[in-house]
């Protein structure tokens, strides 16, 4: 088995040494274009635009995605809810992959499918203006391919989708899922967060659900420890945290080198 580094994103610095089946990403919660390519010519993957948990317009995600050609990386996006419009909106931009965050039944699934699909396997309606240049084709050609070449993935953040994840990842459109420990552990009524014993049970069954049926796995990591463990437990896309981290971790190093300089001078 292949070791793991003590810090995953030595990985970026040549794609040979990522582990052998995974790929990384990076969420961005900031609107901003110029962030997205400085992190698409890092060496990643795909950059997730994340416009649940930030401030980001449909018009700015269009320039974001944008931001990706002539890169290494892919465009993925993290819808707000559940809906049809932007869901429709968000692969219009030209965006390959797309999480969809507050399925907690399989209804909610299903509709989730319908909405990133074309007739007749959903009701996505008709208008790639913009996705057809992202794909670098024609807009009948990208109507022909989108659907199978767009992937929908599912945050499990709620038990009745846990209850319901078999029947979720046993439907045609549904290409993987994604266990969400802290908001599963708020919505089981556990405020001690995911270390509680009734959620690492229940994570463990979300898991040992989607290696069953040989789905994709993404997940998030926020710390080095936490992105090694992701890959023990067989995470194929690894999201290695968010732009306001590594920031502040620039800036923080930055000041502490000046402080040492300073103080030696």
């Amino acid at each position: 088995m292949q070791k793991s580094p003590a810090n995953p994103s030595a990985y970026l610095s040549n794609p040979l040494q990522k582990p052998a089946g995974i790929t990384l990403g990076i969420g961005v919660t900031s609107p901003s274009p110029e962030l997205v390519q400085m992190f698409a010519h890092a060496g990643f993957d795909y950059v997730l635009i994340d416009m649940e948990h930030g401030p980001i317009s449909i018009e700015t995600a269009y320039r974001m995605v944008t931001a990706t050609i002539g890169t290494p990386a892919e465009a993925w996006i993290r819808v707000t809810h559940n809906d049809a419009a932007q869901i429709k909106l968000a692969l219009d931009t030209g965006a390959k992959s797309i999480i969809v965050p507050m399925i907690t039944c399989l209804k909610d699934a299903e509709d989730a499918v319908s909405y990133a699909k074309y007739p007749p396997q959903g009701i996505r309606g008709w208008g790639p203006f913009r996705a057809q240049y992202q794909w670098q084709t024609n807009m009948l050609d990208y109507a022909k391919r989108a659907n199978e070449e767009t992937s929908l993935y599912v945050l499990i953040e709620h038990p009745g989708a846990v209850r319901d994840l078999d029947a979720i990842l046993d439907l045609e459109g549904v290409a993987g899922a994604i266990p969400a420990p802290f908001d599963l552990a708020v919505n089981m009524g556990f405020t001690d967060g995911p270390n509680h014993p009734e959620v690492r049970k229940t994570i463990e069954e979300v898991i040992r659900k989607i290696k069953a049926k040989r789905a994709r796995m993404p997940s998030f990591a926020i710390t080095p420890e936490q992105a090694a463990e992701a890959i023990r437990l067989g995470v194929n896309d690894l999201f290695l945290g968010f732009d306001p981290m590594y920031i502040q971790a620039s800036v923080q190093l930055f000041m502490a080198t000046l402080a040492k300089l300073r103080d030696g001078a």
